[in-house]
């Protein structure tokens, strides 16, 4: 279980308007996010205006991180680990690559759970604002493990909303929790 606050205005003052899109209670239950199933998305809200995206995600440790410690793991790995077990790049010997380039990444212990928390840029889809075929989408991610099981948070905007939303999506990722299961 989990909890965190979501933006709800842009620097501007100007409302976001969001819509749940997914909702689901249990793993098993929820839409895979990668070609593989491994993470699966638990919770969804999108704004169209954006288009703008909350997700919270669940996966397995992914296989980059299974052979450490959770002790061991710093922010960029686990960054990299769990942006590249989503990714649909490969390389030529068929392993995964993350198609997303971390640029900072923290971890900070709140209470007793480490929190991997992560600022990451990614080639986008072409939208009605920015039709070229290239395009970027900036997102700021958090990472926590339990149990062997990695739940994300993740926000993200097209880059040229960026500066309008950046504040509101970090409030966002600091305010996620694991919180005790009621099920």
């Amino acid at each position: 279980a989990y909890e965190f606050e979501y933006a709800t205005e842009a620097e501007s003052g100007k409302p976001i308007g969001w819509a749940t899109s997914r909702e689901r209670d249990t793993y098993s239950s929820a839409e895979p996010m990668s070609p593989n199933a491994r993470q699966r998305i638990v919770y969804e809200l999108l704004s169209f205006k954006g288009p703008l995206t909350t997700v919270v995600s669940l996966s397995p440790t992914p296989p980059a991180l299974e052979s450490r410690p959770t002790k061991d793991w710093t922010a960029k790995q686990v960054a990299n680990a769990v942006l590249a077990d989503k990714a649909t790049g490969r390389v030529a010997s068929g392993q995964r690559v993350s198609l997303a380039e971390v640029d900072n990444a923290v971890t900070e212990t709140i209470d007793g759970n480490k929190y991997y928390y992560y600022e990451y840029i990614s080639q986008g889809s072409p939208n009605l604002r920015e039709p070229e075929a290239t395009t970027f989408r900036h997102s700021f991610g958090v990472t926590v493990e339990r149990d062997g099981y990695l739940y994300t948070l993740s926000t993200s905007a097209p880059e040229i909303y960026w500066d309008e939303l950046s504040r509101g999506f970090d409030e966002s990722i600091k305010s996620f929790r694991l919180t005790t299961p009621n099920k």
